[in-house]
């Protein structure tokens, strides 16, 4: 049995007791500041599913109207096209322009999105079970964080173009549907089209 009365013993068992307080506890301060960190990464992430919260479905729907509408203006219009509804057409068709680039674009952004989600998810599970050093979670951060920066812009740019495009689209869309109603009525090919269109 060990002499706890003896001095030089005390004495080590009291240093030992120090270092591996101190050492637990500095493990747990960088895991503190880990986490804080990690919660600053969450918190993008989070903004950047928020803009992405745009219904595809109903955009690519309406890109698909858009350009039977265009081609329906193109075939059977059949009054001279007044300086007006030209520059309405312009922009219409800068919509559906602006939509064709979204619903090209925003699959890339969805999925990286979903890709560092997991990353981070995984670098939080590292971080809890102690597995990387100061370096390695610094490097590992900096490139998540970096990655996140990047889709969280594009993502904001994919969003505010969508969003600010939706006063043009409803007004245009509704004069041009009133336009080619005008000349289905006698016009039955187009009539026959247009109803066609609606029961798809």
């Amino acid at each position: 049995m060990t002499n706890t009365k003896n001095p030089a013993v005390l004495l080590s068992l009291i240093l030992g007791c120090i270092v591996l307080l101190f050492s637990e506890t500095g493990c747990n301060t960088d895991n503190s500041a880990y986490v804080i960190r990690l919660d600053s990464l969450d918190q993008k992430l989070d903004l950047t599913e928020e803009y992405l919260r745009i219904d595809y479905a109903t955009i690519s729907a309406r890109e698909a109207i858009i350009t039977k509408q265009i081609d329906y203006i193109k075939e059977y219009y059949d009054m001279e096209i007044s300086e007006e509804f030209g520059n309405s057409m312009t922009r219409y068709r800068g919509v559906k322009k602006a939509y064709s680039n979204f619903l090209k674009q925003y699959p890339k952004a969805f999925d990286e999105l979903k890709s560092l989600q997991k990353q981070a998810n995984d670098l939080r599970t590292s971080v809890t079970k102690n597995e990387l050093t100061k370096e390695e979670f610094k490097t590992f951060y900096k490139k998540e964080m970096f990655d996140t920066d990047q889709n969280l812009k594009f993502a904001e740019g994919l969003s505010k173009t969508i969003h600010s495009l939706e006063p043009e689209y409803q007004r245009i869309s509704n004069i041009v549907h009133a336009e080619l109603t005008r000349i289905a009525q006698t016009n039955e090919g187009l009539a026959d089209r247009m109803k066609a269109d609606e029961s798809n």
